[in-house]
C-alpha cells in the first residue's frame, strides 16, 4: 500500500503525451489532394501537475493470544518395527495356488478371489504377514508408503512380509528385498 501511488505521476505525463500525438495526428489529417497548411498544435485538454503523495503510515499489529490460531498438530511419531524381509505376490495360480480365481477348479464359477481377512485384494494397500507379528488391520509404512495387512501366507513367518501387486511380471520384477517398517505411535 505504500507506493500505491507511485505511479501516478508517469500515468499522466503518458495521458498528456498521447494528447498531444493526438492532436498532432488530427492536425496532420488532409484532404485527399495534399495541401500544405500551416500546422497547428493543440494545448492538451489536460493539465499535469507533479505531485509525491503524503507517505501512508505503517499499519501497527497487535496479537491477541484469544484470536491466534492454535499451532497445526505435529505430525504422527513412528515406531520402527525392524528391518523385514519383503517379498511379492499376485493373484495368480503360482502365488496364490487353489485360493487363485485363476485356479482350474474355480473357472466357471461366481467364485471372488479374497485375502484371509475377507477383503478384496488392491494393488498398493495389501500385504501378508505372519499375524502373530502384525494381526490383521495392522497399518505399516514401508518407504512412507502406507499399508494394510490383509492376508497371510504359508511361507510368511516371523519378520517377513508380501506385498500384493496386480500381475506376476510386477511382483518377480520386485524380488526379494530387506526394508524397515513403521506403524505410528498409538496416542
Amino acid at each position: 500500500m505504500r507506493y500505491r501511488y507511485a505511479r501516478l505521476p508517469l500515468i499522466m505525463a503518458l495521458v498528456a503525451l498521447a494528447l498531444s500525438i493526438c492532436a498532432l495526428v488530427k492536425a496532420f489529417a488532409v484532404s485527399p489532394a495534399f495541401e500544405a497548411e500551416p500546422l497547428q498544435i493543440a494545448e492538451p485538454a489536460v493539465e499535469v501537475i507533479f505531485t509525491t503523495p503524503d507517505p501512508v503510515p505503517e499499519p501497527s499489529v497487535e496479537f491477541e493470544p484469544e484470536l491466534m490460531l492454535p499451532l497445526a498438530e505435529p505430525s504422527p511419531e513412528f515406531i520402527s518395527l525392524g528391518d523385514f524381509t519383503l517379498t511379492a505376490y499376485c493373484p495368480c495360480v503360482r502365488c496364490c495356488e487353489i485360493w487363485s480365481a485363476e485356479h482350474p477348479s474355480r473357472i466357471g464359477t461366481d467364485y471372488v478371489q479374497r485375502t484371509a481377512s475377507g477383503a478384496l485384494p488392491q494393488a498398493g494397500r495389501t500385504i501378508a504377514a505372519d499375524t502373530n507379528v502384525l494381526p490383521f488391520g495392522t497399518v505399516v509404512y514401508i518407504d512412507d508408503h502406507e499399508y494394510v495387512v490383509e492376508d497371510r501366507g504359508g511361507a510368511i513367518k516371523g519378520n517377513a512380509i508380501d506385498i500384493f501387486f496386480d500381475t506376476h511380471d510386477e511382483a518377480k520384477n520386485f524380488g526379494r528385498q530387506t526394508h524397515e517398517v513403521f506403524i505410528k505411535k498409538e496416542d
